[in-house]
């Protein structure tokens, strides 16, 4: 078989160790995200490289679709084998749990009924995009609390502005039910402590709140 580059069996090697560990295989936002590969196209150019190779398979119309047909070496599989054993970082090895919260657009209350099950299931597409595991999604009117597991290369900005973002795009395919200029207010809680989550959502709760967007 034709060789790998050093950056094409890194992936091969990232998407190998996620299926054993997942059951499935990961989106190229997630292989980007893990390896640091901020254009998706990059990432979209070493999978096709791999599957021109021999490497991998792949449905071009399904997500989540990469088979790996010819694993990684087995000097590769033993190096990983070795980091699991010493307990050391190879790439990516354990996740981080924040417990994050934030209010509607001047506490309004959006959230009721069907609208409180439709952002929840919004935030779950998004976390499956991502590869990440929601333990809790707390919907209320005017605010919402979710405990989230994801890649500790994910801050906990970056794991707010993707719900929110995803809350907003929610929001836009329903305008009847949001007829506010914006859904979110400024501001947000997040701690990796849970046992001070609750404590920090009722002093959110007791602050004035800032369009953002």
């Amino acid at each position: 078989m034709d060789p790998l580059t050093e950056r094409q069996q890194k992936v091969l090697e990232f998407v190998d160790d996620y299926v054993r560990r997942n059951g499935f295989p990961p989106t190229f936002r997630e292989i980007g995200d893990v390896l640091g590969l901020a254009n998706v196209n990059a990432v979209r150019g070493h999978v096709a490289a791999l599957e021109k190779k021999g490497y991998i398979t792949k449905d071009p119309d399904k997500a989540r679709s990469i088979r790996v047909v010819h694993s990684p070496s087995p000097l590769s599989r033993f190096k990983r084998k070795l980091h699991e054993v010493l307990g050391t970082d190879e790439e990516v090895i354990h996740r981080v749990v924040y417990g994050l919260a934030w209010t509607t657009w001047q506490r309004t209350p959006y959230f009721t009924g069907g609208q409180r099950q439709g952002l929840e299931e919004a935030f779950r597409r998004e976390a499956v995009e991502h590869g990440w595991r929601i333990i809790e999604a707390r919907i209320e009117p005017d605010h919402v609390v979710v405990v989230v597991e994801v890649w500790p290369n994910h801050s906990p900005e970056q794991t707010v502005g993707r719900l929110r973002s995803a809350g907003r795009s929610y929001a836009r395919h329903h305008a009847a039910d949001f007829p506010g200029r914006h859904l979110w207010a400024k501001g947000y809680v997040a701690t990796t402590d849970l046992a001070l989550l609750d404590e920090l959502v009722a002093r959110l709760l007791t602050k004035g709140a800032e369009p953002k967007g």
